[in-house]
Parts: structure tokens; C-alpha cells; sequence
């Protein structure tokens, strides 16, 4: 028979279905054998009507098994539960009734690449109150004929809220960043100015001070100059005025110099002519992408300089960032390893639509993002 596996029915649980259906799901195994209270029954994935009722029966993540006319022919107790009904009830129900009708062109187009073996997607569930559920959906070719599909539906409601609360925080806080830069430039700013100019007055009337006083007060003068310096480069990067006057090109452009001046990494800016205005969520969104990158490639890559490339094409911003340095370390699976700055930028991106991508080599790291904006007309 080939690949088998054997799960005593005694021993069956939650952790078991999971690698069970992982193993359905990749074709790991040619049969599975459940050794029920009244002897062994061996399922194959030719014929998983009951194996897959029987895997997924205990499982805490919702399932469903539908035909060929894409009607449930099996709801597990969780999915049942998550939709607010009894699992007898949504046998025979077209798959598409607990589909949000918006949706269902986008699960059509799911089952349409099912040809390919499986296709995940996020879709929003329709309960039984009328109320709606944000689910991500997997879905995949269960017999051999294709007439069988396996769903798994796993509730996002929690992801989504933490998505949701994470950008309320993120809003919070620019817009605290924006009241402090304006509160140093409008009160710590002034005040500096004015304890500038009543020592440069002091200085011009010292002719009569011994030189260590005069000494003494050129050197608070020098003092109070860094200070406003200072205060000003703290202000700006924490809310740049010009992002709200200019927009990002010059914004950001501002930033790039004041970078290489601070780090001595040469910084190449190549921005579209034809960039303009984007919506404000969006040039500060990429504005603080890219504050984070070239803080990435100071502290972290070793490079000497990097690259960055900001277009707009139609409906879609493209921001891409490289590096000459080391590139990222790599988790056990090869990929960049993701600390918290990276997640921080997903965060800020995700309520906008947009992703990021991350490709690293020992030669440099690539920084791509994407985010969606209005047509120029709306901007």
C-alpha cells in the first residue's frame, strides 16, 4: 500500500489531527489506518469521505468537506460552532451561502486555482445571526477524481483586532511625535533663540570681563548654539515639516542627507519626476520605512552605502531600498530573521494594504515595499 499511518483511536487528539491533515494536505502518506474500538479501518486519499470526517471530527479548527457542486457534505463540530448552527444543519448548504456575497467572486476564483492541488485565501464567513466572521480559508483537492474538497477555516477575528488596535496605536503615536517636534520648535526652540541672543548682547558689552568670564560665557554661547542644533535635528526627525509642506520626495531627501552627514554611507535617492503628492497615512508610513531601514543599514549591515528607489506606477507606490552590507543572520529555514523593527514596519503597512519583502545574501540586503494609493485625480 505504501505509506501508511496508524493512529490507535484511543490516542487520537487534537495535536495528532493536526499533523494528520498537514500530512493530507502535502500528500506525505498513501493511507491512513485508525484503529477503532471495533477493529482497523484503513482510509485512503482515493476515497476520504470518512477519514477525513474522521481526522478533523475532533479538531478545534473549523473543516469541511464539499462536493463536486461545491455543497458541504461534512462540517466538523468547530466550524458548526463558529457559525452559530448544528453540524446537520449545514450538510447539503451551498458553500458559497456562508460566504459574505462580496466575497464570493474571490472564493470562486479560490476554487478555480484548486487545480493546482491547494490555494489559501481570506474571506469573511457569514453566521447564521447575519453577523461576520474574518476567516482565512485553505482549501484542497482531497480525492484523486477532484469531486472532494478539503476546507480549513481558521477565525481571524482576534488577528484582525490586534491589526486594528496596533494601527490605533501606531496613528497615536505619530501624531504624538508630530505635538512634540511642533513643542520643541514653538517653545524650546524660541527659548533658545532668546538665551542666544542675550548672550551674543552679553559678548559684544564683555570688553571690561576678565578672560576667563569671557571665555566662560563665548563657550555657553557655543553651548547654546549645539543645543538649538540639536533640538532642531530632534524636532525634524521626529515629524519632518517638510512632509507636511512638501511632501515625501523632499522630505525624505532631507532625511538622506542628514544620514550620510551623521554616518559617512553614501545614500543614492532616485525618485519619479512625476511622484507627487500621496495621501498623508502613506508619506508617513514610507517615510518611517525608510527611517528604519537606513537605521538597519547604520547599525547593522557593515555597508558603506545603499540605494533608494521610490516610483509610482498608476495606483501603486513602489519604495525599494539596497544595501552593500553583510545581509540579515538566517532562521533554521533560511530566511532573514525578523526582529522587531521589520515586524514594525508590516504593522504599519498592513492597514494600508501594502507588504514587504525581504531578500538578504552575504553581499547586501533588499528592502522592497508596495502599498496602494489613489489615482492621481484623488490624491
Amino acid at each position: 500500500m505504501g505509506n501508511k499511518a496508524v493512529i490507535p483511536f484511543n490516542e487520537f487528539a487534537f495535536e495528532d489531527g493536526a499533523q494528520i491533515i498537514d500530512a493530507i494536505r502535502t500528500g506525505s502518506v498513501d493511507a491512513f489506518v485508525i484503529e477503532e474500538r471495533d477493529g482497523q479501518t484503513v482510509y485512503t486519499l482515493a476515497n476520504t469521505d470518512l477519514p477525513y470526517s474522521a481526522l478533523v471530527q475532533r479538531m478545534q479548527q473549523g473543516a469541511a468537506m464539499l462536493n463536486s457542486d461545491g455543497r458541504v457534505v461534512f462540517c466538523n463540530p468547530s466550524l458548526a460552532t463558529l457559525l452559530g448552527t448544528r453540524q446537520e444543519d449545514m450538510v447539503g448548504l451551498p458553500f458559497e451561502d456562508i460566504i459574505l456575497p462580496d466575497d464570493r467572486p474571490v472564493l470562486q476564483k479560490l476554487l478555480q486555482e484548486l487545480q493546482n492541488g491547494s490555494c489559501e485565501g481570506e474571506l469573511r464567513l457569514r453566521r447564521f445571526d447575519q453577523s461576520f466572521i474574518p476567516a482565512r480559508f485553505s482549501l484542497t483537492t482531497l480525492s484523486r477524481d477532484n469531486s472532494i474538497t478539503g476546507v480549513l477555516v481558521s477565525d481571524l477575528t482576534s488577528e484582525k483586532s490586534y491589526a486594528e488596535l496596533a494601527s490605533r496605536i501606531q496613528s497615536v503615536q505619530d501624531e504624538e511625535r508630530k505635538k512634540i517636534a511642533r513643542d520643541l520648535h514653538d517653545s524650546v526652540g524660541q527659548l533658545l533663540s532668546a538665551l542666544g541672543m542675550n548672550l551674543s548682547r552679553l559678548q559684544n558689552e564683555s570688553r571690561d570681563l576678565p578672560s576667563s568670564s569671557a571665555n566662560l560665557l563665548s563657550d555657553s554661547a557655543s553651548m547654546v548654539d549645539q543645543v538649538t542644533r540639536e533640538i532642531r535635528t530632534i524636532s525634524h526627525l521626529l515629524h519632518p515639516p517638510l512632509l507636511d509642506l512638501a511632501g515625501l520626495e523632499s522630505a525624505i531627501r532631507w532625511y538622506v542627507d542628514g544620514f550620510s552627514h551623521r554616518s559617512n554611507i553614501n545614500v543614492d535617492l532616485q525618485t519619479d519626476s512625476d511622484l507627487g503628492r500621496l495621501p498623508d497615512e502613506v508619506e508617513i508610513c514610507l517615510f518611517r520605512v525608510v527611517q528604519e531601514c537606513l537605521t538597519n543599514v547604520y547599525r547593522h549591515s557593515g555597508g558603506d552605502s545603499c540605494s533608494i528607489s521610490i516610483k509610482r506606477d498608476g495606483q501603486v507606490a513602489h519604495l525599494d531600498i539596497r544595501d552593500n552590507g553583510h545581509g540579515f543572520s538566517k532562521t533554521a529555514d533560511g530566511q532573514p530573521s525578523a526582529g522587531v523593527g521589520l515586524r514594525g514596519m508590516q504593522e504599519r503597512l498592513r492597514p494600508l494594504g501594502g507588504t514587504l519583502q525581504v531578500q538578504s545574501t552575504e553581499s547586501g540586503t533588499t528592502v522592497t515595499v508596495v502599498v496602494p494609493v489613489p489615482a492621481k485625480s484623488e490624491a
